[in-house]
């Protein structure tokens, strides 16, 4: 019998946590699916982290407050334990079954981010993760863990969850590299089969890309070859793409194909995309057709995250 994928869910007992669990309540599938409900807890408020010393020293930085520290660490017990029964709740009222939805609250151990990490890295179907939590960093900047999770996990799709966003429409940013679409037949059957459209969205650059320092120098008649050689080629994968939803019981009605051939930026034009026609999720690849061992992300991908603050971006 084949093992029940898991989805860790890393929350912090944040606004935004709850807006990450209520998203993927909604575009999750129920009954085939697991789902832990991950959260690290300090024992000190992360002020104390800046002195040096360790969690559960109390020296003589922090002796007068060690009163207040201890009602500090009992409120803050009682508010998270509160969050995961809230977030239960939530996934519960979205038909998940109750023996599906686990919950665990770990003492920190060498650090948040680094915590989700291990704990990922025991075993896991996707790890997700709010954009940012209780940080008052403006909208298109990523909260610390969110950061440090985008450039560590990839061994298994990475949902990043955005500040305004909708279960109900995905666009796939849709390449030639095996990651896409790998990535994509994992998330795939993972994704609730009542999503309304889900859009394979493919953009071909122009050769004569506008850029500072050079003029058009391609012959219109080459760019004219060059965008549609670029576009004969994608359609196969395309349509296999198609093929593997259709075949795990997404309505054919429910999907499409773009390629988009004037765009300058494709990280831009994804962004742009996903604004103009409503798109809540972007799924894309960690790296792209040109891969530099070097970075752990690609270009594209960075630059979305920036771009769609408001958007959930499953890194695949």
């Amino acid at each position: 019998m084949a093992k029940t994928p898991v989805i860790l869910v890393a929350v912090d007992g944040s606004d935004q946590s709850l807006t990450a669990v209520s998203y993927l309540a909604g575009i999750l599938t129920p009954r085939q699916i697991g789902i832990e409900l991950f959260h690290v807890k300090t024992k000190v408020p992360e002020a104390v982290f800046d002195l040096g010393s360790p969690e559960d020293t109390i020296d003589a930085d922090t002796v007068e407050y060690e009163a207040e520290i201890t009602r500090w660490t009992r409120r803050n017990g009682s508010a998270v334990n509160a969050f995961m029964e809230t977030a239960r709740q939530r996934f519960l009222a979205a038909g998940f079954p109750a023996d599906s939805i686990s919950i665990t609250i770990q003492d920190r151990q060498v650090g948040v981010a680094r915590d989700i990490i291990n704990r990922a890295s025991l075993g896991c179907a996707a790890v997700a993760v709010g954009r940012s939590g209780f940080g008052t960093l403006p909208d298109y900047m990523l909260g610390s863990i969110a950061a440090k999770l985008t450039e560590t996990i990839s061994h298994v799709p990475l949902a990043v969850v955005g500040t305004r966003p909708d279960a109900r429409k995905v666009l796939v940013a849709f390449d030639r590299s095996r990651s896409i679409r790998k990535g994509f037949e994992q998330v795939s059957t993972l994704f609730s089969r009542t999503i309304e459209e889900i859009l394979l969205c493919h953009i071909v650059r122009p050769l004569s890309a506008p850029h500072p320092a050079t003029t058009p120098a391609f012959h219109p008649r080459h760019e004219s070859h060059w965008l549609s050689e670029n576009t004969r080629k994608i359609i196969p994968a395309m349509v296999e793409a198609k093929q593997h939803l259709a075949r795990i019981g997404f309505d054919p009605d429910h999907f499409q194909t773009a390629i988009l051939k004037e765009k300058a930026s494709r990280a831009d034009g994804l962004a742009k995309e996903a604004q103009f026609q409503g798109f809540g999720t972007i799924v894309i690849g960690r790296r792209g057709a040109t891969t530099v061992e070097d970075f752990s992300m690609g270009r594209v991908t960075r630059k979305v995250l920036s771009l769609a603050p408001e958007k959930s971006i499953w890194i695949v």
